[in-house]
């Protein structure tokens, strides 16, 4: 009987793994296609924002230094370095072919799956798991992205096995898993800021861990913390030494000048662009007025920093409501095409949907033609599946009263898209998506063809 068994469960772990594999293959074969216009023509993937990751890679390449371009001798103070040593890595072993950097964007963007299958099997059947997967892998907002040669696929990669390691230690209190998750945390941070305060409500998230006690809870509460810290205070204390203050970035200067013209425009209806224009050509006169003051850029990044502050202060529950806009989670269907060639950026349409809202905002961007948007509406489907079954799974926790769930989800999910401020770009719900993939499972395990349920002591809830 004990062999009938185990032959069993070789054969659905067998099963399992084919599954597995056959949507890892997937994902990958759908983003490296979607990506042979981008490795033929780089240009097509790239942003404003790839500049500022390209210059200091190459500058390492080059120089062995970082600096905004090689043979600049200026520190790079605007990234972090984890994306630009990775273009670095990946143009030192190519001959300088950004070409192949999209490739192997792409292959990341799709082994994905595999950590976001492993964080779902946690809380669902394989099936479910499974699933809930393959939603991930038809993303469109995930396939448009996977390419790009911007830092959101590399960060999003170590953002989904952090969530594994830290959901594994939920389920085992292995204190190992909490601090693995820790570093890949701390390592993503250096990906991309976006984690720098994620630490926080962490700590209280493993403070509400039922049946542990509270000297345990501390012991991990320190060392998590203790890892964080010594990950990103080297990086740190370099930039201070080179005048950007006790900052891990300098993109806090901009995110501060855009989040004040977002709130602005919403006060005062002027275009946020016009409203930035203003503001940079303001901030020229007050650095030449007063140059004593500003001898260092620490102080002019405080200068944006603090009149962002200043117009918080008048208008705090405004700010702080544009922090929750469902409208952050529109499938970035722009990039999508901007990255086959079929439309262009820069129109300003973010623009016009803070002033006039979303349909305005799709009617500008488009033209009046809803053509290409309806080309993707498989994709579209995909999108809106995971987000009505993960607010499936959300509200089913607060009607049975799961709080757990609720403080996961709140870590997990919503920490990543309240960070980014009134300024709600399509591609930054990216970095939520992972875990609310693992909760579109979670529902999906209440179908009847995915099979048995797991029993409640395997739930990390």
């Amino acid at each position: 009987m004990k062999s009938i068994e185990q032959n069993g469960a070789m054969d659905e772990s067998k099963k399992i793994r084919i599954a597995l594999i056959a949507v890892t293959a997937a994902a990958v074969l759908i983003r490296i296609c979607y990506a042979i216009p981008g490795i033929l023509n780089p240009e097509l993937v790239m942003r404003t924002d790839t500049a500022t990751y390209l210059g200091p890679a190459l500058s390492l390449l080059h120089d062995g230094t970082y600096s905004t371009a090689p043979g600049s001798g200026i520190p790079a103070l605007v990234r972090t370095p984890g994306y630009p040593v990775f273009l670095a890595l990946l143009l030192g072993i190519s001959g300088n072919s950004p070409g192949f950097c999209v490739l192997v964007s792409a292959l990341l963007g799709g082994l994905t799956v595999i950590p976001l299958f492993l964080s779902a099997r946690l809380y669902a059947p394989w099936k479910a798991a499974l699933a809930a997967t393959v939603l991930f892998a038809l993303n469109p907002t995930a396939i448009a992205l996977s390419p790009m040669l911007i830092s959101d696929t590399l960060f999003v990669f170590f953002l989904s096995f952090q969530i594994c390691f830290f959901l594994k230690f939920l389920k085992t209190e292995q204190a190992g898993f909490l601090y693995g998750s820790v570093a890949v945390a701390g390592a993503a941070t250096l990906i991309r800021p976006l984690n720098l305060l994620w630490i926080l409500p962490c700590i209280f998230v493993v403070c509400c861990i039922k049946g542990n006690p509270w000297r345990k809870k501390a012991v991990h509460s320190l060392g998590s913390l203790l890892i964080f810290l010594l990950i990103l205070t080297p990086w740190t204390v370099r930039n201070h030494l080179h005048g950007a203050g006790w900052r891990i970035d300098a993109v806090s200067a901009d995110t501060a000048l855009h989040n004040r013209s977002a709130l602005e425009s919403r006060l005062t209806g002027v275009p946020g662009e016009e409203l930035r224009r203003r503001y940079r050509a303001e901030a020229e006169t007050e650095f030449r007025t007063h140059p004593e003051k500003y001898r260092t850029e620490a102080g002019k990044f405080s200068y944006f920093e603090g009149r962002l502050l200043d117009i918080v202060r008048e208008h705090p529950f405004r700010y702080f409501s544009l922090h929750f806009r469902p409208v952050v989670l529109i499938p970035d269907a722009a990039s999508f095409l901007e990255n086959l060639g079929l439309t262009k950026t820069g129109r300003g349409t973010w623009d016009v949907i803070n002033r006039h809202g979303l349909f305005a905002g799709i009617r500008h961007y488009f033209n009046g033609s809803y053509l290409l948007p309806c080309l993707l509406a498989p994709l579209l489907l995909a999108a809106a599946i995971t987000y009505l079954l993960a607010a499936f799974t959300l509200v089913r926790a607060i009607v049975k009263r799961d709080w757990f769930m609720v403080l996961l989800f709140l870590l997990l999910a919503e920490y990543y898209l309240f960070m980014p401020g009134p300024v709600a770009m399509p591609r930054y719900h990216l970095a939520a998506l992972p875990f609310l993939t693992v909760m579109a499972g979670c529902a999906i395990a209440a179908i009847p063809f995915c099979g048995k349920k797991l029993p409640p002591d395997q739930n990390p809830g």
